[in-house]
């Protein structure tokens, strides 16, 4: 009996076909900040004007500001592209004896208790700080106290802040949004009570537009009137987003326009940038577990499936020609390697399909009718597109996806024409 080699992982990683550049794979983490956020423009403008004293007047005046908006809208990259370069400009324009700046993100969601944001922020200023032992209400004079003590202004962004205990959120955040007022013992550092000095900022990031109305009257007014929403993206932005990741993160052959026009309509309905990303990077991962160099609108179906998974006994409740049709679009699918056929190709599919199971096809009108519950059940997605020539208007015509179960998988289970003929015509 021949003796198993051992695995030799060089040669096994080093033979691996991959469609990322080198380290292309950071690109898709959530960590990762683009130097160019894309189409959050005026977003940017909008903070950097609320925050502007930071750099102008540092201890004039205490910032509260609020971000909302959907899952996936460039609430957090903002953020932190923001944080990150008002760091590199405060960095390169500090004098000697002006306040240093810190910028802290906390992400709510892992730190969820006052006490455990306080104690993260006082490990940072100083390492090595207990982390029990104080309570609440004393890590807040400390935290105020460190401000004066090493001559510091502050950003705080709270992430996700809709994770802080709800018990405990409303008194946190009207300590927070009144630190400056807040008894510290700073008249042994020789600042008076008749000079305050405002030296922290307060950026809270939500997904809740109504957020606000969960606070008592005394902490919504404490935190003002600085609100800024951040709408879902459109398709065409999504597919700039996705774009400019897939040039950063993948190699230049292992992509095409297409690829990226699916994924965006895939997260259109929601304009979820983040699952538009995450999508893209579970699609590539496939690409490379089979070996290929190029990735395929199949493996982005296969994709979605992790990140939704779709009700599969959708299929068994369809009527048989509403089945046919389903397996007509899915076959032109496989066959042709596009994203999208057209109406007058899956009709002409779907009656050569129905001569093979022997089943005389519908009228055009009842054909249309099908597509249309297909669309609404989310098994298709019908798009009306205006076509041209050299210039020229050619008229509309309807095109059909299948985006969120691999066509395979239709394929697979309908293709053996268990319809039972007879049953379940309609």
């Amino acid at each position: 009996m021949p003796s198993q080699e051992p695995t030799n992982f060089t040669t096994l990683f080093s033979s691996q076909l991959s469609v990322f550049k080198e380290e292309g794979e950071n690109i898709f983490t959530s960590h990762y900040i683009p130097e160019r956020i894309w189409h959050r423009e005026d977003e940017m403008k909008t903070l950097a004007t609320f925050f502007r004293s930071i750099i102008t007047e540092s201890t004039s005046s205490s910032r509260k500001v609020v971000i909302y908006g959907p899952v996936g809208t460039g609430k957090t990259a903002i953020s932190r592209r923001f944080g990150k370069d008002l760091i590199k400009y405060m960095r390169r324009e500090w004098r000697y004896g002006r306040p240093l700046f810190k910028y802290f993100h906390i992400n709510c969601r892992k730190t969820k208790t006052p006490h455990l944001i306080l104690t993260t922020l006082l490990r940072q200023l100083v390492p090595g700080f207990p982390l029990r032992g104080f309570g609440v209400d004393e890590l807040v004079r400390m935290f105020n106290l460190l401000l004066y003590e090493q001559n510091l202004i502050v950003l705080l962004v709270l992430d996700e802040i809709d994770y802080l205990l709800p018990e405990e959120r409303t008194d946190f955040l009207y300590s927070l949004s009144r630190l400056e007022e807040a008894p510290s013992g700073r008249e042994d550092l020789g600042q008076s009570n008749e000079k305050i000095e405002a030296r922290f900022n307060l950026l809270l990031i939500t997904r809740d537009e109504n957020f606000r109305h969960y606070l008592d009257l005394s902490t919504a007014s404490s935190l003002g009137q600085n609100f800024i929403f951040f709408k879902p993206y459109t398709r065409a932005q999504l597919y700039d987003i996705i774009y400019s990741r897939a040039e950063e993160g993948l190699k230049e052959e292992s992509y095409d326009e297409d690829l990226i026009d699916l994924i965006a309509s895939l997260a259109e309905e929601h304009g979820d940038a983040r699952f538009a990303i995450d999508l893209l990077w579970r699609a590539a991962k496939l690409a490379d577990q089979e070996n290929e160099n190029h990735i395929m609108n199949e493996h982005v179906r296969n994709a979605i499936i992790t990140i939704l998974p779709i009700e599969k006994s959708l299929l068994d409740d369809l009527s048989t020609h509403q089945k046919l049709l389903l397996l007509s679009t899915a076959k032109l699918l496989q066959n042709k390697k596009k994203p999208s056929v057209t109406t007058p190709e899956v009709k002409q599919s779907y009656v050569e399909i129905c001569e093979e199971a022997g089943v005389r096809p519908r009228r055009q009108t009842q054909v249309w009718s099908y597509l249309r519950d297909l669309n609404k059940l989310g098994l298709i997605q019908l798009e009306v597109m205006n076509r041209h020539k050299q210039g020229r208007s050619m008229g509309r015509v309807t095109s059909i996806r299948i985006s969120d179960i691999p066509v395979t998988e239709i394929i697979n289970r309908l293709t053996p024409l268990d319809l039972r003929i007879g049953e379940n015509l309609i």
